[in-house]
């Protein structure tokens, strides 16, 4: 806990150059606390010795006061850089969302990501449809093709026996007629 605290303090202190000096700040809520001090030095009569002697004698200056705003005032500032940086180590952590912000933080469904969840499952139904129904259609296709395939050959088949049927008819009738011309 100690070393943590220190190391807070540390990154109080580098940046310090951000942060006003601690005599700054003790200047400026000395002059908000005392400020009838300088408004008396300055409407006064006199020289600086009798301003001075004058601003000093009305005002009672209470400088452990202003020290101890001045403490408050840094204290502040060092518990906020604390625990700024103690959230960024929260937020940074590899934690799901649910242990980060608790349970009763969760996030509630949202009827448009439940809608467009619905449609996606939808649509992905009617995709495999579209496909079963397109390995069906190459399927018949390749039956069809099989089929027109197989008559053609047939057919090829059937025209070859009937050019060689005609081939013989005219054979024999070219016999016929040297027999009848002999």
């Amino acid at each position: 806990m100690s070393s943590k605290f220190f190391k807070s303090l540390l990154v109080f202190n580098r940046s310090q150059n951000k942060a006003p000096n601690f005599i700054l700040v003790y200047l400026l809520i000395s002059m908000l606390w005392h400020n009838q001090f300088f408004i008396t030095l300055i409407l006064s009569n006199g020289g600086v010795s009798e301003r001075l002697s004058a601003a000093s004698a009305e005002n009672v200056h209470q400088y452990i006061l202003v020290l101890f705003f001045t403490l408050l005032f840094f204290t502040l500032r060092l518990s906020y850089l604390y625990f700024a940086n103690k959230t960024n180590e929260f937020v940074e952590k590899d934690e799901p969302i649910e242990d980060k912000i608790g349970s009763d933080q969760a996030f509630s469904e949202n009827k448009d990501v439940t809608r467009l969840l619905d449609l996606l499952e939808e649509t992905k139904a009617k995709l495999a449809k579209v496909k079963a129904l397109e390995v069906q259609a190459q399927s018949d296709k390749t039956a069809a093709i099989s089929q027109r395939l197989a008559i053609q050959a047939e057919l090829d088949l059937a025209m070859a026996d009937i050019a060689i049927l005609s081939k013989a008819n005219e054979d024999l009738r070219a016999k016929i007629n040297e027999f009848q011309a002999a």
